[in-house]
C-alpha cells in the first residue's frame, strides 16, 4: 500500500490562484461596504439629489433608494445590488471545490 503523495506544484498553483481571486472579490466587497453612505447614492452621476443607502448581504452589495416626487405623487426608486455577484460567488465556490477535491484525490493512496 502506497502512502499519500505530496501535493503537486500544479495543485498549489491552482489553490493559490483561487485564494487570490477569492481574496480580491472579498476585498472589493469590503471596500464597497466600508464606503456605503448616503453620499454614495446620487440619482444620476451629476445630480445633487442623493438617496439613502444600506448594505444587502444577499446579493451582496449596496442598495440605494430615492424618494422622488413627480406630478404631486411621491415614488420610491430602488436600485438593488447586482445579482451577477451571486454568479461570481458560485464560480468561486465551485472552482474552490474542484481544486480541493482534485487535490484530495491526488493525495489518496493508489491501489
Amino acid at each position: 500500500m502506497a502512502g499519500k503523495k505530496p501535493f503537486s506544484r500544479v495543485f498549489l498553483g491552482w489553490a493559490a490562484l483561487w485564494a487570490l481571486a477569492a481574496l480580491v472579490w472579498c476585498a472589493l466587497l469590503g471596500l464597497e461596504w466600508y464606503t456605503t453612505d448616503a453620499l454614495a447614492c446620487p440619482l444620476t452621476p451629476d445630480a445633487s439629489l442623493h438617496g439613502t443607502a444600506h448594505w444587502s448581504w444577499w446579493p451582496p452589495g449596496r442598495v440605494c433608494s430615492w424618494e422622488v416626487t413627480v406630478g404631486g405623487e411621491t415614488h420610491t426608486l430602488t436600485e438593488e445590488a447586482p445579482a451577477a455577484r451571486l454568479g461570481t460567488l458560485a464560480v468561486l465556490v465551485l472552482w474552490g471545490a474542484c481544486v480541493f477535491t482534485a487535490g484530495s484525490r491526488r493525495g489518496r493512496a493508489v491501489g
